[in-house]
């Protein structure tokens, strides 16, 4: 078995991890993180959570009729990855693309936390929303709506942007990229943003929009990666090779100092070359949304890499980050500092 395929016994990992690390000193390493810059750059996406109650079948359609209940909005995409970093650094900016009609900049600035700084560009259109429809009951998703555009942003809107990250990614320690690969990140853009950074941070997602075309490996360089195993395999073209080999193949594609792969209930592994791979366990069994997990334990897990924490570290701190995450709906609520440490203080204590 390798480390790909197995889980990784929960008490065992704990039980070691504890005679070297105690809750205060993993808290403290934290609290040195307040002070980094960081720079978050992605897609500002509006998540609308639509309940229903099934009344039964259609009498002219084969189709289950739904109730309509109520409904509710949460900031994701790059804006929930934002908040949760803002729970690690006092200095955190953020650089997002909204539509003009409507933007939904009110609601977006209303569900920051307080202490981000946010840049807004703006293109025609809407602002990303995707709207799932949930059987209230059985808290089950039926299917998404999603507003998104279908093209990348326009050349002029490129050069304005340009000019602004040209004068301010050098400015942070680390700078992280969400993107999901709705237009936002142009090729030209991406290029600056592997040149100018000083450490970069990628979290590049597949989903239905781009699947098979959103990939790692259009980076020309990282110093963080978190990725899926379904994301290495697309990224490489390869749907049978072992795992491991294309971890380390994506790696030395992108010269990346530490690549972590999120195995969902298995917990997630990070690779380096000096160490090559350590493994962390998933820290919950209690699962009322995955939404938002693979962004929250990225939120957490690239700044601690950046400060220099040691890899078993932070995977212990993105696996707690998904835990708090997953036990909530959507990005209802961004994990906090005090949610951290009350539950590390729980996993830990003696």
């Amino acid at each position: 078995m390798t480390a790909m395929q197995e889980s990784i016994d929960r008490v065992q990992f704990l039980s070691t991890f504890s005679k070297t690390h105690s809750a205060q000193s993993v808290v403290d390493q934290l609290t040195k993180l307040k002070s980094m810059k960081i720079l978050v750059i992605g897609e500002a996406i509006i998540d609308e959570y639509h309940y229903t109650s099934p009344m039964g079948k259609s009498s002219k359609e084969p189709l289950v009729v739904h109730r309509y209940a109520r409904e509710e909005s949460f900031a994701g995409g790059a804006l929930a990855t934002v908040n949760h970093t803002a729970a690690l650094s006092d200095n955190v900016k953020l650089v997002t693309l909204l539509g003009k009609s409507p933007s939904y900049e009110a609601f977006i600035r209303s569900h920051l936390q307080k202490t981000i700084r946010p840049k807004f560009f703006s293109r025609e259109g809407s602002t990303i929303i995707k709207r799932r429809y949930i059987d209230q009951y059985a808290n089950q998703k039926l299917f998404q709506v999603s507003f998104i555009w279908d093209d990348m942003i326009t050349p002029q809107l490129e050069k304005t942007i340009a000019v602004y990250l040209t004068r301010e990614l050098p400015k942070y320690d680390c700078v992280m990229v969400n993107d999901f690969g709705h237009g936002f990140l142009t090729s030209k853009l991406i290029r600056l943003i592997a040149r100018k950074s000083k450490i970069l941070a990628l979290n590049v997602q597949a989903n239905s929009a781009n699947y098979g075309f959103n990939i790692v490996t259009k980076y020309p360089r990282a110093d963080i990666v978190t990725t899926d195993i379904h994301e290495i395999r697309l990224a490489t073209h390869d749907r049978y090779s072992d795992i491991l080999k294309l971890a380390r193949s994506i790696a030395r594609h992108l010269h990346t100092q530490t690549l972590v792969v999120t195995r969902g209930p298995h917990g997630a592994t990070g690779y380096t070359k000096d160490k090559g791979f350590v493994d962390a366990p998933a820290f919950t069994d209690r699962i009322i949304d995955r939404v938002g997990a693979g962004d929250a334990l990225y939120s957490v897990i690239a700044p601690c890499l950046a400060s220099g924490m040691d890899l078993t570290t932070a995977l212990f701190m993105g696996n707690v980050a998904a835990a708090i995450k997953i036990q909530t709906v959507g990005n209802k609520m961004p994990v906090t500092f005090d949610d951290l440490k009350e539950f590390i203080a729980k996993l830990l204590a003696s």
